[in-house]
Formats: structure tokens, sequence, C-alpha cells
């Protein structure tokens, strides 16, 4: 079998996590903040903060907020941050996890919202962020890279256009944690917090962003169910609890306790999935995220280099392997997108995704929609026989 659908998923956790799972449910295991035994769950919160702190660079781990993946997070972050008449800017890629919340806010008359339109490989002019601008525009989110057409978007400008308007910033890096190195830092009021690598297998940029959601299950390999977003002072300040509950703490008022992370994280913890991501996070520290970039652009660039022999396959996305993500989608003239899926899955056993990939914007802008691409996406496992074989399997369509 030949995996090529990281983006979707990590196939399988590392031994070292599995062994960390396999000891947790070997012993008691109770929730954070109900009773004395369950202070263990605590500490397995904290380092799960600490990990993910550390590979982001922020300063202070209680802003690292648990939720149940990127999903959930963008949702908080969204309903949490606007109000009745703001108008809010998303680009023409955007994932259903972003898009369908802001549409709904849209269909009910909350805000008004115009999606910035780029280019049909993914790329995107900053200035017309500056140009979309309202009097009333409160927040832009954006994807840090394309989970249809791989392509890194220019956060780095993008962003720094909206806060100079005084407009808050979401960042979708549900495609990039652990895979582009980043940097965050926490500037304080007005200038929260970020830093992310950007159209270099190995340069790190700058850029503020107010809110970051992660997803934990894809480049940060742990179980599916777990992510989060990290979240920096301005909007800490500013942002409304979508989600309300008991936290264990100042139990005696019926308010959200105010202090981070309380304020964001009601209910029972997901105890087992945060301990797969702090255990994992761990292990890509150790290896570095520089690293994996090298190695995942190199899968990348043979990919697409290999693509290039082939003439009836049409590439979606930038041919440069610098400008996005470990993420090709193709399309076959004349060929059904899930057909080719299955028939490479039946014939060669390789695993890939097909359809509109829960983004029918990409799909709109990259002229796929509504038949869709397969996509091909890599990750730790991959091999250059894996490539090659991949490959001559396409050849034979």
């Amino acid at each position: 079998m030949i995996y090529a659908n990281y983006a979707a998923t990590s196939p399988a956790l590392s031994p070292a996590v599995v062994e960390e799972l396999r000891g947790y449910l070997e012993e008691t295991h109770l929730n954070a903040g109900r009773n004395f035994e369950g202070l263990e769950a605590g500490t397995i919160a904290l380092r799960a903060r600490r990990a993910v702190a550390k590979l982001l660079g922020v300063a202070d781990p209680l802003r690292v907020i648990f939720s149940s993946g990127a999903t959930q997070s963008l949702n908080m972050a969204i309903n949490g941050l606007v109000r009745e008449g703001d108008h809010v800017l998303a680009t023409s890629v955007e994932h259903n996890a972003t898009a369908r919340p802001l549409e709904s806010l849209r269909k009910s008359g909350v805000i008004e919202l115009d999606w910035i339109q780029c280019d049909p490989d993914g790329s995107l002019d900053p200035e017309k962020i500056r140009s979309a601008i309202r009097k009333n525009t409160r927040l832009l989110v954006m994807p840090h890279g394309s989970n249809v057409l791989g392509t890194i978007l220019p956060v780095t400008e993008c962003f720094r256009i909206a806060h100079e308007y005084g407009v808050l910033t979401i960042l979708d890096m549900a495609q990039t944690g652990g895979i582009l190195p980043f940097t965050m830092e926490d500037y304080g009021a007005g200038n929260s917090m970020v830093s992310s690598a950007e159209n270099s297998p190995t340069k790190v940029g700058v850029v503020n962003s107010d809110v970051v959601a992660f997803a934990g299950h894809k480049g940060l390999r742990g179980l599916a169910g777990t992510g989060g977003f990290a979240i920096g002072a301005a909007a800490a300040g500013q942002m409304r609890q979508w989600i309300s509950g008991g936290t264990g703490s100042v139990s005696q008022s019926l308010d959200m306790p105010d202090f981070l992370p309380d304020k964001f994280e009601p209910g029972t913890q997901n105890t087992m999935g945060i301990l797969s991501l702090a255990a994992s996070v761990e292990e890509i520290l150790r290896t570095g995220v520089e690293t994996i970039r090298v190695r995942e652009r190199a899968s990348t660039a043979r990919f697409i280099s290999g693509l290039g022999q082939i003439k009836k396959i049409s590439v979606c996305g930038t041919l440069d392997p610098d400008r996005c993500v470990p993420v090709v989608s193709i399309v076959i003239p004349g060929k059904d997108a899930g057909e080719v899926s299955r028939f490479l899955f039946e014939n060669h056993g390789i695993i890939t995704r097909s359809g509109l990939h829960c983004s029918p914007l990409a799909h709109q802008t990259a002229g796929t929609f509504p038949g869709g691409t397969v996509r091909f996406s890599f990750g730790s496992g991959t091999t250059e026989a894996e490539i090659d074989g991949i490959l001559e399997a396409l050849d034979g369509v």
C-alpha cells in the first residue's frame, strides 16, 4: 500500500506515541479539575501546551487552547470575535471549516462578507486585502496553505495590511502545522502573535495574527479529534465564549472564567488525544520542522517533476515546490476524478482523495468545480520509491 492522503490525516502514530498511550490506558485515567487523581490529566494538558507553545514560539503556554480540532477552533474564533454589522474578509480558497460558519453568519444577517479572489493556482496579491477593507471591516480569515492546491498564501503581508487598519486576523494552519517552520511571538494588545515560514523550504518570516487554529491529526501526527488554537492578547480580551460549561474552576459563578485557558475550555477534555499531541509534537521538535520541510519539499518536487513527463495530466496549483505544502491536485481530461482514485487504489494500492475536499470555493477558483480533482499529499513516511510508484501508476491510467 502507498499512502498519499496525509492532508486528510496522518496514517499511523509513531511507536513512541503508541507506547505513551498504552501506558496511559493501563493506569487510572480521570478528567482534570474534577478530583484529586485527575491532577494527572491537568499535567498532561500542561505538557501538551508547553510542547505546542515551543513548536509555535508562544511565550505563554496558557495561550494554547485545546479543542476537537481546527474546525471547532475556527468556529469558536469566528463566532467569538465578530459582532452584528461587522464586515469580514476571507479568501476564495477557504476550507468549509471557515467558509460555512462565515456563510451562516452572513445568511443570518449578522455580518457582511466578501471573498477575496485568488488566482487559479491559489496565489493572491496582498494589495487585494487593502482594496477590500471598509470602515466596518473587523476580521480577516485566511488559510496558510490551500488543502486543494497546496499553495502557500502570502499571510505575512496580508495580515500586516489588515493590522494597519485595525482588522483582527485568524490563520487556519491545518495544512502547515508541523510542516512549515513556525515562530510565534505575543506582542501584546493590538499586535498579537505569530510568525511563519513562507515561500521557502527553510525561511522563517514574521506575520502578526490574532488567532492561529491548528489540527492535531495531520502534520502534528496526533490522534484524530485533537487540535486547538493559539490566541494573542488583543483577541483574548475581545473574543466571547462560543461554548460554555463547567471548567473545574470558579465553580461558584455562573459566568465562565475570564482567564486562560479556562475561558475557552469548558467540559471534559480529550486527555488521551491531548497526550498523543504532546508526545507527537515533542518528536517533531526533536527532529526539527526545518528538517521535515526539506524532506517533504523534496517529495513534492520529485512528484511535480515526474508529472511534467506525463502529457495527459494537468496539475492544479503552483508548480514551484518552494511555494507549496506537500499537496498536489491533478485532473486527467476525460477521466472522472473518483474513477481515477478508485483505479489507483484497486490496481496499485495507492490511497488518494478525490472530489471537492471540503473546499468548493478552492475548486471554483481553480476551475475544477464540480468534478473535483485527484489529490496526492505526502508526509513523514513518504519515500522516493513510493513517489516513483505513483508516477508509474498514473502513466498507465
